[in-house]
């Protein structure tokens, strides 16, 4: 692919240090392969990570053919450019500082960070605040991803949930990843409470273990997931404690791909921007666009091939979409090479690199 050297004419003021540039578990055990694929999807070109394996609640991370394109003679509402791609990266990884944040600033292009405040503070191999001030100084958006990488739509039992069991069988047990965080057990007629003290798998499945036998039955069409207050309880933390390192939290990536059931209305209450609702191919459509609702792709070299980069940044130009890609800069994946050929691709078909929040303030302006 030829290569351009300069990012498109027009981008807006705002974009700041990113102007005219250019150049030819537990928890912690997710790092690298946990990846099932629940946002990732089996289409090329469809996909993360740690996002949770399929299941009826779950599916791949598909989209039809059927969005619309501009019509022959129509302007696009980009009028100075071809269109947006906004990059986003996920769970605030050292990685993002020493690999990704390196790459584009020689391309001069800012990403976008989902950042685990909690991770960032307790554990090895995480950004420094400074590193992700210094980031966000120089033109990146900051998003949260929750305090330490929880689950937050609920997840599907695969068995029923008997009183007197001190177990759950889950589609996926994440739920179990985080010691004495608080459960809801439900279906259409009954809820109950409970608490996670582990999780594990046997024969019969993947299980969370809970601290005290469950009071009442939930059927297997059930599901499992967190209370409403502590959902709202963990995403004030996050918030704050990146507010507290000077960072301002522009929108919300949800953990594993989780947007399922009452959490979507919780993030929706928070956040003005969501960067992998639900599932689809990362082209958002601007008529109508949901900025709560948006969807993305993953450009890692096991879930899309240079091809595929290619043909998502076509379509970004031949449809009136907002692009968004994703990643994950700590897994060997999202090479440097990829990191390259992707913004090369977009700069190539003349799309601005934006962040989530650049590109809605330009779409509002128009």
């Amino acid at each position: 692919m030829r290569r351009r050297r300069v990012l498109i004419a027009g981008v807006p003021a705002a974009i700041g240090a990113y102007g005219l540039t250019g150049r030819s578990d537990d928890e912690s055990d997710r790092g690298r392969r946990e990846r099932d694929s629940t946002e990732r999807g089996h289409g090329t070109g469809s996909g993360p990570s740690d996002e949770d394996g399929p299941g009826e609640d779950d599916p791949d991370e598909t989209e039809g053919s059927n969005e619309p394109g501009r019509e022959e003679g129509e302007e696009s509402v980009l009028e100075d450019s071809e269109g947006m791609v906004v990059f986003t990266y996920d769970d605030s990884p050292l990685e993002d500082y020493t690999l990704t944040y390196e790459v584009h600033r020689e391309y001069g292009v800012p990403g976008c960070t989902a950042a685990c405040p909690g991770h960032m503070e307790e554990r090895n191999g995480y950004l420094d605040p400074a590193q992700l001030r210094e980031m966000q100084d120089d033109g990146w958006g900051v998003l949260s991803h929750t305090y330490r990488h929880r689950a937050l739509g609920h997840i599907g039992l695969t068995e029923p949930a008997r009183k007197g069991d001190d177990r759950i069988y889950v589609q996926v047990n994440r739920h179990g990843a985080i010691e004495d965080d608080p459960l809801v057990i439900f279906d259409e007629e009954t809820e109950t409470t409970a608490t996670a003290v582990g999780r594990g798998s046997d024969s019969s499945g993947e299980y969370v273990e809970l601290a005290e036998p469950i009071a009442e039955t939930v059927g297997q069409s059930g599901y499992v997931r967190y209370p409403g207050s502590f959902m709202r309880e963990v995403l004030e933390r996050t918030d704050d404690r990146l507010e507290s390192w000077g960072l301002e939290v522009t929108g919300f990536v949800y953990p594993y791909g989780r947007s399922e059931g009452l959490a979507e209305e919780i993030v929706r209450e928070r956040y003005p921007a969501v960067a992998n609702h639900r599932y689809g191919r990362g082209h958002n459509e601007l008529a109508g666009l949901d900025p709560t609702a948006m969807h993305r792709m993953y450009v890692e070299t096991d879930t899309a091939t240079e091809d595929d980069v290619d043909a998502f940044m076509e379509t970004a130009v031949e449809k009136d979409v907002l692009a968004i890609v994703g990643g994950h800069s700590q897994y060997d994946t999202l090479t440097e090479d990829r990191l390259r050929y992707t913004i090369e691709a977009a700069l190539e078909h003349d799309l601005a690199i934006v962040t989530i929040e650049e590109a809605l303030a330009r779409l509002e302006a128009l």
